[in-house]
């Protein structure tokens, strides 16, 4: 009955063998809560299964395969137990919002605490594994929502990984018992025995968990322990850090041997720690950290204690970082600020920091014991009237030009013990800085998530950040590398003569009479 491997999207998958490509077919299967039953077939949408291979409810015998696709039926709730929730087998397609009448998302929903997560991912090699279109509820136990390699790792080094269209939300755990739980997580304890790569968390919504909410951090058991080419993009991440216990409680976090990862495009908001952040190995430190890290064209505010984007150390030690941050819209903090470099941070240091806007978040750069390889802060806009926009306590930024920095103290800038007013911002400190009003369009209608198509128009959802006519900002960057020339609103850089300043880029053709500078 079974003939081997499929492509889920459209029933077929392409095995590539000494004589080139041939298509096969796999198995399609059907769960459903209500009228499903383990002994049937699970073929067929009237022969349904009640439960799904890899849940401890299940009592039939068959076995999925790599390039199977499993159906779950929309609006139906799958109670899980046991040291899993759903353990997924690697190679197969879970989809839960396509098939049946209703409209919202099949359910997994934890009964008991979980050893790992509602849902444990494994890998194949060759065939993409996909859990898509879920509501992953962790109903207050002592769970992790997604485990990607964290409590029981293994080798994952395979194909695609993807969690996509789902919605995490309430996982616990208390400190105070040592209990460490997350929304969503992607680690590595087993160094090369568990490299956990080639990972996408597209499209999700991860809220009121106990501790971080998208998490990207491995362990530090020998120098071996990394998780490499990971893209977080697309997601809403909110309400984190609900353990009492814990002082913290990240939206997104990278810790440790983190490489080649991509965070964009995602709306992260109302956390209790900083709402990205960035950080060394836990214990253990063999001279690795995060590295070619990119954070970008994101949405973050409303940390309510750490800031926005925080690069630290802390407890946990110095390691090298090598971050690129561009094209983010950094809004309404002041606590912590918008852009955190923290007191304790050792080792190397290469940052790029570009396009960015920050209002009524300034950029704070603390006395610390980094050894900067380079550090680029350019075509920014930091916009802050409640003090310094930006402090460099050691003057540590090597090379800054074409930011807009506005506000109402009388230093706009204090790098290396020096103030930089209004007046001599520009002939003491970067002489193609401004120090006009960058004439946003509308401070007061701020965005709250994005809108349109990745890779075609997606935006943010109101333009109240983006530059007016007039704008000091328009056309007045300086060119940079073409690999950060995309734009938080999917345009292209340059369309005028130059770089706009800030995430922004604008397009003069769909509004010729808005920019006269062009």
């Amino acid at each position: 009955m079974r003939t081997n491997f499929l492509l889920a999207s459209v029933g077929f998958a392409v095995v590539f063998s000494g004589v080139g490509p041939i298509a096969v077919k796999g198995e399609t299967y059907y769960v459903d809560q209500l009228a499903g039953n383990d002994r049937n077939s699970g073929t067929h949408a009237d022969r349904a299964w009640k439960n799904c291979p890899g849940m401890s409810a299940y009592s039939g015998t068959e076995l999925l395969h790599p390039g199977d696709t499993v159906y779950f039926k929309r609006d139906e709730t799958w109670p899980v137990s046991g040291p899993q929730g759903i353990y997924l087998t690697g190679g197969v397609t879970y989809v839960g919002n396509s098939w049946g009448e209703g409209s919202d998302r099949a359910r997994i929903r934890a009964t008991a605490d979980l050893d790992a997560g509602v849902v444990r991912f494994r890998d194949h090699l060759t065939y993409e594994t996909v859990f898509e279109g879920f509501e992953i509820d962790g109903n207050g136990k002592v769970t992790t929502g997604v485990d990607i390699n964290h409590s029981y790792w293994s080798l994952m080094n395979g194909a695609t990984k993807r969690l996509e269209d789902c919605e995490v939300h309430h996982t616990w755990s208390r400190q105070a018992f040592g209990q460490y739980k997350y929304g969503i997580i992607v680690s590595n304890f087993g160094g090369v025995s568990g490299y956990a790569e080639n990972v996408e968390i597209i499209n999700c919504a991860v809220h009121d968990t106990s501790r971080d909410g998208i998490c990207l951090y491995p362990g530090d058991e020998n120098e071996n322990c990394r998780i490499k080419n990971i893209t977080v993009r697309s997601c809403e991440v909110y309400n984190t850090g609900q353990d009492p216990d814990y002082g913290a409680g990240a939206g997104i976090i990278v810790k440790g041997y983190v490489q080649n990862a991509v965070i964009e495009y995602n709306y992260v908001h109302d956390t209790k720690g900083a709402t990205m952040f960035v950080n060394g190995n836990e214990r253990r430190h063999y001279g690795v950290g995060p590295t070619n890290v990119h954070i970008c064209y994101n949405i973050f505010t409303g940390s309510t204690a750490h800031g926005a984007i925080r690069i630290y150390d802390g407890r946990s030690g110095q390691d090298p970082k090598d971050l690129k941050i561009y094209g983010n819209l950094v809004y309404n903090n002041t606590v912590g600020g918008g852009f955190y470099i923290g007191s304790d941070l050792g080792n190397t240091l290469s940052l790029l920091v570009y396009n960015n806007t920050f209002y009524n978040a300034p950029v704070v750069i603390s006395d610390n014991s980094a050894k900067v390889m380079v550090f680029e802060f350019k075509n920014n806009i930091v916009y802050y009237t409640g003090g310094v926009a930006l402090t460099d306590s050691k003057g540590q930024i090597t090379s800054h030009s074409n930011n807009i920095f506005y506000g109402s103290s009388k230093a706009l800038v204090r790098s290396n013990g020096i103030d930089y007013n209004l007046i001599d911002i520009m002939s003491g400190y970067e002489p193609t800085a401004s120090n006009s009003n960058p004439l946003f369009t509308n401070p007061a209608n701020l965005p709250t998530g994005f809108t349109g198509t990745y890779g075609k128009d997606k935006a943010p959802d109101s333009d109240g950040l983006s530059l007016q006519k007039g704008s000091p900002g328009i056309n007045s960057g300086t060119v940079l590398s073409s690999d950060f020339g995309g734009s938080i609103n999917s345009l292209c850089r340059p369309v005028g003569s130059a770089w706009d300043i800030g995430a922004y880029q604008h397009d003069r053709r769909t509004n010729p009479f808005d920019y006269s500078r062009d």
